[in-house]
């Protein structure tokens, strides 16, 4: 087994993949005789709990299938990893990144403290809303029930799911249309976030082609989303 160096197969950090190939067993100290491990099925998982290990506590990478040791890095190691992946790919990619760090902390059973990553979204969303524009929504009412009607004009799924969650805090809408432009990333993850924050029932997803008279707004957020994932590593 490799010692702190990652296998030379062009994967650094399956944040961005699916399947992940790896488990994950932290080995780490609570006292200078009391050694525990506990392995964790996603890097996901691990980048929440970070603020539970030390940066010399260890992380051994186990084949899926097999549960072999493949390599083993310190903690600090990871969380440069971690640092070097963020500031490497586009935004679609860190969208995606923050999407599964939403739902791992939904549904993880391993997370002790789900409420640190929530503050942190909710600071970042409540920024999102002061970006103005690109959607066009309108209520309606069917059978005394409140119906959202969106047209999304931005291709940033976090300002969508921003845009989404603060519509229906301020309203009593009982189910949301939104048509989705194909040009989109990660609509499945949009979908599976939806559906944490709406319920199945609450939403239908529809999409179209954008064309150029939709004047579709870009969204800088990069350097938002690695403030916030940097807050988890740091």
């Amino acid at each position: 087994m490799n010692s702190d160096q990652l296998p030379e197969d062009g994967i650094t950090h399956p944040l961005f993949i699916s399947p992940i190939p790896y488990l994950y067993r932290v080995n780490y100290r609570t006292s200078p005789k009391a050694d525990h491990e506990i392995t964790y099925t996603s890097p996901h998982e691990i980048i929440l709990n970070l603020y539970c290990f030390k940066n010399e506590d260890r992380i051994t990478y186990l084949d899926r299938s097999s549960k072999e040791e493949i390599f083993a890095i310190t903690v600090d190691r990871f969380k440069y990893l971690i640092a070097e992946s963020i500031y490497q790919v586009e935004q679609e990619k860190l969208e995606l990144l923050y999407m599964r760090l939403l739902l791992t902390n939904r549904y993880s059973k391993t997370i002790p403290d789900r409420g640190r990553f929530r503050q942190l979204d909710h600071i970042f969303r409540q920024w999102l809303l002061t970006l103005k524009g690109g959607y066009d929504i309108y209520l309606t009412t069917e059978q005394i029930r409140t119906i959202l009607y969106a047209k999304v004009r931005r291709t940033s799924s976090i300002h969508l799911l921003s845009t989404i969650e603060h519509w229906n805090n301020q309203n009593d809408i009982h189910m949301n249309h939104i048509n989705l432009p194909k040009t989109m990333g990660n609509r499945g993850l949009v979908y599976e976030c939806l559906r944490v924050e709406l319920s199945k029932q609450g939403f239908r997803l529809y999409e179209y082609d954008p064309l150029p008279e939709d004047n579709m707004f870009i969204t800088d957020a990069s350097r938002e989303i690695i403030q916030v994932i940097n807050q988890l590593i740091k």
